[in-house]
């Protein structure tokens, strides 16, 4: 196979040193460096094994073990031994070596891993616990190798203090998508130049999207950002993973005023944002029809009365008054939300616009998932806060925002 120089480098660094720590942007080739430098240890080392793993069960069965199954049986050799369809039963060879992937968030099933030759591989290294990697390190003390690769996406546990504080006890490697775009092989699903352009103009050069999944840094986040980009990240990464199918369909919709505003409709059940609609231009009878559509497309059946939220300042409320036909026929539940009315909770917020933005971190850190939407991650985490007179929160206003 063709590698660049920076995967060369990643599989040198695997070769000469014990701990080896990759910060990349996407589309670096991180995950074909993983499974190239698992296969080469199992092969060299007399029983050697070899533990891959990642935050989530689709990290390992849809990326890792996708490229193991590629690299093996389109070696020019052939590698010998079994490969298993399943991750967890993995490539086990006659004579006791073996390459495994599973997802696990207890300790206590990765310790007490034993052997001369031991490799722990780890994919996407910040959204591991902590202490996981305490049950690793205890397995080190054997003489266990590891080499860790990630999005930088969080600013705190054992991946970053591995950048940080910790950097003298590791070999440290960046690859950005900016370089890969560059110097990549050609062909072989790096980052293009044509990606590299489009994110810049989508994101923004400073911005944490663009820092974190192009450039590979760890993201320099306002202090004062109503929701973190690792918040919204770790929500993305367990979309797939959740099923509330069974929980009440409800709908949010925010009418676009004038200009280059877009009217929105979001479905969501449970704790899982189902569908996001972004339409330019539409009249309020449009958008109406619009929602309408999303209800029958959605619900479980006519029977099903889908809440339907929806923002009534200004045009807003042409979209409601068309939409309480259907409430009076029982197929939605409207509710009017004006999001300038004085909060719930008077005593933390000025408004309710403020509360619902906290409201909506706080759906996120008890375990809301939303959809791998670039632009919807970007807007969740630009707004800002600052404390009023009374020591309350409040949001900035969306015409800030868009400033």
């Amino acid at each position: 196979m063709t590698l660049w120089s920076r995967q060369e480098e990643i599989l040198t660094a695997m070769l000469l040193d014990w701990r080896v720590a990759v910060r990349s942007g996407q589309k670096t080739g991180k995950s074909m460096s993983a499974v190239c430098g698992a296969l080469w240890f199992a092969s060299v080392h007399p029983r050697a094994r070899v533990i891959m793993t990642a935050p989530t069960h689709r990290q390992i069965r849809s990326i890792l073990w996708r490229e193991m199954k590629h690299l093996y049986y389109n070696a020019k050799k052939p590698l010998g031994g079994h490969l298993a369809e399943l991750p967890e039963i993995g490539l086990q060879w006659d004579d006791g070596r073996e390459i495994v992937g599973f997802y696990t968030n207890e300790p206590e099933k990765m310790a007490g891993i034993s052997g001369q030759h031991i490799l722990f591989v780890v994919d996407e290294a910040s959204g591991i616990p902590t202490e996981l990697y305490e049950a690793i390190e205890g397995n080190r003390a054997g003489g266990a190798r590891l080499i860790m690769f990630s999005n930088p996406t969080q600013v705190s546990g054992y991946f970053y203090d591995a950048f940080n504080d910790k950097r003298e006890f590791w070999k440290l490697i960046h690859v950005s998508s900016e370089q890969a775009a560059i110097d990549g092989v050609p062909g072989v699903g790096l980052a293009t130049q044509q990606y590299i352009d489009e994110k810049r103009e989508e994101w923004g050069e400073e911005s944490p999207l663009y820092q974190v999944r192009v450039k590979g840094n760890f993201p320099s986040q306002a202090e004062n950002a109503v929701i973190g980009l690792t918040i919204a990240e770790e929500a993305v990464a367990r979309y797939p993973d959740v099923d509330d199918s069974n929980e009440i369909l409800s709908m949010g919709v925010d009418v676009a005023r004038f200009g280059d505003d877009e009217s929105v409709v979001v479905a969501r059940r449970g704790r899982k944002v189902l569908s996001i609609t972004a339409v330019h231009g539409h009249n309020t009878v449009e958008v109406a029809g619009l929602v309408l559509n999303m209800v029958r497309r959605l619900r479980h059946g006519p029977h099903e009365r889908v809440l339907v939220n929806v923002d009534t300042i200004g045009v807003g409320a042409g979209v409601a008054d068309t939409l309480r036909v259907a409430h009076k026929a029982r197929e939605i539940a409207l509710h009017e939300v004006n999001v300038s009315e004085v909060a719930s909770n008077q005593e933390e917020y000025p408004n309710l616009r403020s509360e619902l933005w906290f409201k909506l971190d706080k759906f996120l850190r008890s375990g809301g998932a939303i959809p791998d939407d670039a632009k919807l991650v970007q807007e969740i985490i630009a707004p800002t806060y600052k404390f009023d007179g009374k020591g309350r929160r409040c949001v900035e206003t969306k015409d800030d925002l868009k400033s």
